[in-house]
């Protein structure tokens, strides 16, 4: 999941250690740490997210993602994807492209 710098600033704020929870790939961008084939904030044993409250935006507008050609795609291993209106993908999906840019605009800044 890449991350933006608020996102960043928003989970160190709340205790947590950039390096500890996130790496930085050789493109720039930062993404969260993957811990046994999961990310860092799930709890496998509730299947629960430890920071939903303060999650990132990529994870607050996932299921929906771009594929790599730039098409809007609904992760198929998401069963909350078949529940999303079409409202809502499109909400997300203007969501998305704002915080993409945002993210690729940070990462070519350092």
């Amino acid at each position: 999941m890449e991350l933006s710098v608020k996102d960043l600033q928003r989970l160190e704020q709340s205790g947590y250690h950039r390096e500890e929870i996130a790496e930085k790939g050789a493109d720039g961008i930062w993404r969260l740490r993957n811990v046994e084939g999961h990310c860092v904030f799930l709890e496998p044993k509730e299947r629960r997210c430890t920071v939903y409250i303060m999650r990132p935006l990529g994870c607050y507008i996932y299921p929906l993602n771009l594929s790599p050609d730039g098409v809007l795609v609904v992760d198929s291993i998401c069963p909350a994807g078949e529940s999303m209106t079409a409202d809502e993908r499109k909400k997300k999906a203007a969501l998305l492209r704002r915080h993409l840019r945002e993210i690729d605009s940070q990462a070519r800044l350092k």
